[in-house]
């Protein structure tokens, strides 16, 4: 196991480590599982864009978070959809419950939040599933109905039937209106967030409360993007690039970063990232040195 200090996901309370994976790049089960023995307990599932590269380390999230797992408490199973639309909830929470064979999820997101999404619908949508309301009510029906048809079907116990089926509710935000406007109303807050994207800065750190308890958790993405690192341009050479790492600090270390969400290909890519949090926050000449050399970078490119 890493060394990895756990943090406090905003009010939520719950324990995550700086570090999480999303499955976007195809990352095998197994190196997913590697992860989470290197201390890594944040992972994102998307359920329907690039459903089919998340495909690939559903077997793990099954293993970590399914029915009967032993380590469940340990994990924190962040989901998405970007299907935004409250009419189709039910729908998408069928999908994910019965791919991940899981029994509620941590934090279930709404993705892809620009200014012309009604954040007020989503959310009442959303709100309804983490207590026993209607569409809580369906589904277990539902769910109890398919365990009874199995002949070594386990009897849903009392205390999860009062459960809902998400514990918290959050929003990957393409609009930094959106997310200052509706940020009190939300359990967690998805953010795009790295050297050459830094307006969330302005536009919303200000606005989050001090206190830990009363503010969202905040996950950030994007960070260590393959363009902000110069990969597949053809001025590559001519230019400065930060690496991996110097990425991963720049974020990981913001106090109001709560974790970093990576989207490593195998689990050497876990490790380059995990070498981030063991080299510690960049200190002043380093971040000054980096930014300095984004903003020469930039000016450049649009000289040619």
């Amino acid at each position: 196991m890493s060394d990895l200090v756990y943090r406090q996901l905003g009010k939520t309370g719950l324990q995550v480590s700086p570090l999480g994976i999303g499955g976007g790049n195809s990352i095998s089960s197994a190196d997913l599982l590697y992860a989470f023995e290197r201390g890594i307990n944040y992972f994102f599932f998307s359920s329907d864009l690039h459903h089919f590269s998340y495909q690939k380390s559903a077997q793990a999230l099954r293993t970590l978070c399914g029915q009967g797992s032993s380590v469940r408490e340990k994990v924190v199973l962040a989901t998405v959809t970007y299907l935004n639309n409250p009419d189709k909830l039910l729908s998408t929470i069928i999908d994910q419950f019965a791919e991940l064979q899981v029994d509620y999820i941590d934090v279930f997101h709404w993705g892809w939040i620009t200014e012309e999404n009604n954040m007020l619908d989503l959310l009442k949508g959303a709100h309804q599933l983490k207590d026993k309301g209607r569409v809580t009510s369906i589904f277990r029906q539902l769910q109890e109905q398919d365990r009874q048809r199995m002949e070594e079907a386990q009897f849903i116990n009392e205390e999860l039937l009062k459960r809902g089926l998400v514990r918290f509710v959050g929003a990957s935000f393409h609009s930094n209106a959106q997310a200052q406007r509706w940020m009190l109303n939300m359990d967690m807050l998805m953010l795009r967030y790295n050297m050459d994207h830094r307006s969330i800065e302005q536009d919303i750190v200000p606005f989050l409360p001090v206190e830990k308890r009363n503010a969202p958790g905040v996950v950030v993405f994007n960070t260590a993007h393959p363009a902000l690192r110069g990969q597949k341009r053809p001025d590559a050479d001519q230019l400065f690039f930060p690496s991996v790492q110097d990425c991963y600090r720049f974020a990981l270390f913001q106090p109001w970063v709560d974790v970093v969400l990576t989207g490593p290909k195998n689990r050497q890519e876990i490790d380059l990232a995990l070498e981030a949090v063991e080299l510690g926050p960049l200190d002043e000449e380093e971040q000054a040195r980096l930014l300095d050399a984004r903003a020469q970078n930039r000016l450049l490119t649009l000289l040619h």
